[in-house]
């Protein structure tokens, strides 16, 4: 997402990669915003007298939604109990600072780390009410930063106009032959320190809210040493995150010689569809599995981790991955048909009583895993191909 700065206003949109902004279209009527402000000496005379410098900019917010809380925090305090509470209530979080690069701004970009953390899920943004290089701003990895010079009744103004407001687009225009070429990709290959938050914000922005997952769940379900490949897009002047790709490797069997390759995922910035992002991501990644040894198939979707065991349903685009060579039928396994799980929560039911037919019923243990493992591979050799490129 570019900077985005009307040409009046003080308050200037670096970059929304959750694409956050306005806040309304992601609220519900009673969803709860919360605003952490600094406590902070006001800058306008006028303001003298009162308890919070920031009080304009909760004021102004709660004019388009109701419900917002304005919580100060302070440099003795930091983040207590009060504002975790308040956090795991709310549905967005506005973490708002007075300084950068100063003594008291990198303290204050520490309480918005901790905030990050204790959001998990939440859509955090942080507003950055002194001067800001965005170069330094993207190494902090914050997928929304809002930037003014500082916090007069003026820019409190236009950061709440901001927050709230629709953004300008630009139509696009008519390919002809004087355009500029269409920009080259780089492929990079991904890192879980590095990469995971920005890939959470991306996840978040791409998939309907179905599909959401905090980011701790994200990480564990990406970080599988020595089977997972995933490899990024980045936006080549602005660097930031436009496309991401997940693949793993998996054994076929207990034989220990046969590989399946799964290209699990791919999303990307809806910013950036249409520029061939996604093509160039599935063909450099198929390209890569197609080369490692003993990998016999590579389909859609991952055996292992089963959770994106193919096209999400309804949102899948079947016709795309047709035009790439899959096989996507939808009337047989292994070419498209949807597949669908349930998940019982033993402690939600009754345990049956199957004694009259010889069977029992009970959790899985640690020493039933090899019956299990064996069971699950007899199985899978039978329906295993699922999604195959024809």
């Amino acid at each position: 997402m570019s900077t985005t700065q009307s040409q009046s206003s003080p308050a200037t949109l670096l970059w929304d990669h959750q694409d956050l902004i306005p806040l309304q279209k992601n609220l519900g009527d009673e969803d709860l915003v919360l605003l952490l402000t600094p406590a902070a000496v006001p800058l306008d005379q006028s303001l003298a007298n009162a308890s919070d410098p920031f009080e304009p900019l909760g004021k102004a917010l709660a004019r388009t939604h109701p419900w917002i809380r304005h919580v100060p925090y302070t440099k003795e305090r930091g983040i207590t109990g009060i504002h975790v509470a308040f956090i795991k209530r709310a549905r967005v979080v506005i973490f708002v600072l007075t300084g950068f690069s100063t003594e008291e701004g990198l303290f204050q970009l520490e309480l918005a780390e901790v905030t990050r953390e204790v959001c998990e899920e939440r859509p955090l943004v942080l507003v950055a009410c002194c001067e800001v290089l965005e170069k330094g701003a993207r190494e902090y990895g914050f997928p929304t930063i809002i930037q003014c010079p500082g916090y007069f009744a003026a820019d409190l103004q236009a950061l709440a106009v901001l927050l709230t407001s629709e953004r300008p687009t630009t139509e696009a225009t008519p390919t002809t032959g004087n355009s500029p070429p269409p920009p080259t990709w780089s492929l990079l290959k991904w890192d879980y320190d590095r990469d995971l938050s920005e890939t959470h914000a991306l996840w978040e922005a791409c998939l309907p809210s179905k599909f959401h997952l905090n980011r701790s769940t994200l990480g564990s379900l990406l970080k599988r040493d020595g089977y997972a490949m995933h490899y990024m897009v980045r936006e080549p002047n602005q660097g930031q995150a436009i496309g991401f790709c997940a693949t793993f490797t998996t054994f076929t069997d207990s034989s220990g010689d046969r590989l399946i390759g799964s290209v699990a995922a791919i999303i990307v910035h809806k910013d950036f569809r249409g520029q061939g992002v996604g093509r160039f991501l599935h063909d450099e990644v198929v390209s890569k599995l197609n080369k490692i040894r003993g990998v016999g198939i590579i389909q859609l979707g991952s055996t292992f981790p089963r959770l994106l065991y193919g096209l999400p349903a309804p949102e899948n685009d079947t016709e795309w991955f047709e035009k790439r060579g899959w096989n996507m039928k939808e009337s047989t396994p292994g070419n498209g048909r949807r597949v669908l799980d349930w998940l019982l929560r033993f402690a939600d039911h009754p345990v049956p009583d199957l004694a009259s037919a010889g069977l029992t019923f009970r959790p899985c243990q640690l020493t039933d895993y090899q019956k299990v493992v064996e069971m699950a591979n007899k199985e899978s050799q039978k329906r295993y191909g699922f999604g195959c490129r024809t």
